[in-house]
């Protein structure tokens, strides 16, 4: 029997754009030809080379429709709007989800469901075609997202804040496509002919070449860290026993000795009585990855270092008296710890217990220097293909752009690159409006005392875009508190930033 597919963003909730032409992609192995339906409106498309590509002409908003394609199978998609589309792009805090802003927006977030604001998250296949070659990287199969119920939680906050107010405006459906990657610098987001016009060699590109070779890479580097972790275990250790040769540390502090390896972080405290309910252990930002126990039973653990360490259990674990709380943590780049300005404090039912102060730290293992592949999302072009040319024939009405703080240690010739990326979606998806979110102030515990002059050369170099690129507008990020927080909770201001612009553009 012959298999009939949709490209992987037509799916349950879907949203397309309205009042342009519209798309629908897909295969079909046996059939010569398929009718695919929208909104009640039909149209019979070729099948050539195993694929089909039915047009339809612009539509108007429409709420709850559906899409049906009829040929070796008939496939249905429920839940169908049109609507406005808007594709958000760039780095982690385009990409940083209404969860991770709960506790400053607790209020906003729970008033109002939206059902008509809708997320596509772009997980990207990521692959790059050898020279020559059309794109090899596929669209992931995943539903749209609803922002209601917990669904919000998962969409974009900047994206939920600003698509909120849009729909309450406009009142037509809206659809956010989630395209942002953590830690991805501007050249991973360019093609190829642009990277060699800014100074990108082949040979930073040819290794991740054909079919495999980039995921090959990924799973290297993924092995990589995996091996280096397990390193750090020391087998024999007992942090019982070795907590006699442990030294007193003000916390919260940045350890700043080169070190690499595995230290274990004590704090006792007393309860006067037992604690009923659930409790909060707020531990701050950590670097990096960390296992934390309460009175020896694993409350959370968290892989890397920027999110926020939120660990709720149930109070059953404490008693009266003596309490100790363990936190193991890996520290991979030289220099960790626990960042200042965070909160660390254990909020329960009868109170809330500072954690700042005194703690007991303890080494377990010193490893050798952990030297990590690079991401995938640092590869020239990887996102190029795997996160723009994959939705060249989806239409979409602006762009918003936040991204620059990989940049930020090189930002000579990001403006230029800002031209040619901008130039190049244009290509793709029309000469639509961008949104630039410029990145907020910041200053690496690690490493800097002040914000770095990289960093405000692409802060002002992103406020000059008006200048110099066409119908693009800017939103400034305010700064955060505390200065070391890389992922600000205050989207809601830049999410009604966004929004306000809407009706600005020519």
């Amino acid at each position: 029997m012959g298999d009939t597919k949709l490209k992987g963003i037509y799916s349950n909730g879907l949203v397309l754009q309205r009042n342009k032409e519209t798309i629908i992609e897909g295969t079909d192995t046996s059939a010569s030809e398929v009718v695919v339906t929208l909104a009640g409106s039909s149209v019979t498309a070729k099948v050539e080379g195993g694929a089909f590509k039915a047009v339809f002409p612009p539509m108007d908003a429409v709420f709850d429709t559906e899409l049906k394609v009829e040929g070796t199978e008939t496939l249905t998609i429920n839940d169908v709007c049109i609507g406005d589309v808007y594709m958000l792009t760039g780095q982690s805090n385009m990409e940083l989800p209404v969860i991770r802003t709960y506790d400053l927006n607790k209020e906003e977030i729970e008033a109002e469901d939206f059902e008509y604001v809708r997320q596509y998250r772009l997980t990207p296949d990521l692959e790059i075609p050898l020279k020559g070659e059309e794109s090899i990287c596929k669209l992931p199969e995943n539903d749209w997202v609803k922002a209601s119920g917990k669904g919000k939680y998962e969409i974009s906050a900047i994206g939920f804040y600003a698509a909120k107010r849009i729909f309450k405006e406009k009142n037509v459906p809206i659809g956010l496509i989630l395209s942002a990657q953590g830690g991805s610098n501007i050249e991973s987001w360019m093609c190829e002919e642009d990277l060699f016009e800014t100074g990108t060699k082949e040979e930073q590109i040819a290794p991740f070449r054909g079919k495999g070779a980039l995921k090959a890479y990924v799973d290297e580097g993924n092995k990589k860290t995996v091996a280096w972790r397990e390193n750090t275990i020391d087998k024999d250790f007992s942090i019982e026993e070795a907590l006699s040769e442990g030294v007193k540390i003000k916390m919260p502090c940045i350890i700043a000795d080169e070190f690499f390896g595995s230290v274990w972080f004590v704090k006792e405290f007393d309860l006067d009585k037992q604690i009923e309910g659930e409790c909060l252990l707020r531990l701050g930002d950590l670097i990096d990855a960390d296992v934390t126990y309460v009175n020896g039973v694993e409350v959370g653990r968290t892989e890397y270092q920027y999110p926020p360490r939120k660990y709720r259990f149930d109070s059953s674990i404490l008693k009266q008296g003596k309490n100790v709380i363990w936190t193991r943590l890996i520290i991979e780049l030289g220099a960790g710890g626990f960042v200042p300005g965070h909160p660390y404090r254990l909020e329960t039912s009868a109170g809330d217990i500072d954690l700042t102060g005194e703690w007991t730290m303890v080494v377990e293992k010193i490893t050798e220097k952990f030297k990590p592949n690079m991401m995938a999302q640092n590869i020239p072009s990887a996102l190029y293909y795997a996160s723009l040319v994959t939705l060249k024939n989806i239409s979409v009405s602006q762009i918003w752009w936040c991204q620059g703080e990989s940049n930020a240690d090189f930002p000579e010739g990001y403006d230029k690159k800002m031209i040619l990326t901008f130039k190049k979606m244009r290509e793709i998806f029309g000469e639509i409006p961008v949104v630039l979110v410029r990145i907020a102030d910041y200053i690496n515990p690690l490493k800097d005392t002040h914000i770095p002059d990289g960093w405000k050369k692409i802060q002002e170099l992103q406020d000059l875009a008006p200048t110099y690129i066409e119908n693009i507008k800017v939103v400034a990020s305010p700064a955060p508190d505390p200065i070391h927080e890389l992922h600000p909770q205050n989207k809601s201001g830049i999410g009604a930033g966004v929004a306000k612009l809407q009706w600005s553009f020519k």
